[in-house]
């Protein structure tokens, strides 16, 4: 079997001096399917990222796509200084549905409240 070509998975994916490129590696990262991972899913992209920032083959991963896609799983729930998985409200991949929970609260409460200042 071939070694995966190198690249520096540290950096983004997508050229960041366009804006195209920031908005891909920006839905890459915060894509709410991510969210649905299972436990083992997240370790095996986190064995994948280590063994390949550290050089070593990477049997798990045919193209380096599959790298790609560890890193961006890799990248969504896991934090980026300390390595710790985070709780699922506090990935990546949970900010827009989170977000949109916060938002409709925010709406909902504001339509109460002037709806009932209003009937004062």
């Amino acid at each position: 079997m071939s070694s995966l070509p190198r690249v520096n998975i540290d950096q983004p994916k997508y050229d960041q001096e366009s804006y195209v490129g920031r908005a891909k590696h920006f839905f890459l990262l915060t894509n709410p399917l991510n969210v649905l991972a299972s436990a083992a899913k997240l370790e095996e992209a986190r064995q994948i990222v280590l063994k390949y920032r550290a050089g070593k083959d990477v049997p798990e991963c045919k193209t380096i796509d599959d790298v790609w896609r560890a890193k961006y799983l890799y990248d969504s729930a896991f934090h980026p200084e300390t390595g710790e998985k985070q709780i699922v409200i506090g990935r990546m991949a949970a900010q827009m549905p989170m977000n949109m929970i916060i938002t409709g609260g925010e709406y909902e409460y504001e339509q109460r409240f002037w709806g009932s200042i209003g009937a004062i």
